[in-house]
């Protein structure tokens, strides 16, 4: 899906901006989406798929002072576990190593993606 645009004009003015969407690399998913792709993957640990080629495309095309993290919503699942256990370090090592070792798992599997794709395996 290309990225579209079009024209707002703010009331009172003459002035047009253009509106753009996101392009389809960018587009955040539904969960729904984001359930079946994890469903169709049993042995993996987390939802995200670092492996899929719209990462490899968002990170070549991002500017070189930018983050991207193909791993975003593993990240975010830890993030609201640490937030569950309020930041309490002896509980949040119990309650959420799976978090945890799920996002090691899946910065794992990007950064061997990263090394194939760069060595052109």
């Amino acid at each position: 899906m290309p990225s579209e645009s079009s024209t707002i004009t703010p009331p009172g003015s003459s002035i047009k901006f253009s509106q753009r969407t996101k392009p389809e690399f960018e587009q955040e998913e539904s969960p729904e989406e984001i359930w079946r792709r994890f469903e169709t993957r049993p042995n993996q640990m987390f939802p995200d798929d670092p492996n899929d080629e719209r990462h490899h495309i968002a990170m070549a095309s991002k500017g070189q002072s930018k983050f991207y993290d193909p791993c975003k919503l593993t990240s975010q699942m830890s993030l609201r576990c640490l937030e569950r256990s309020r930041f309490n370090t002896k509980k949040a090592k119990e309650d959420c190593k799976d978090y945890f070792d799920a996002y090691k798992e899946c910065k794992a599997e990007w950064f061997e993606s990263l090394r194939r794709k760069r060595s052109g395996i």
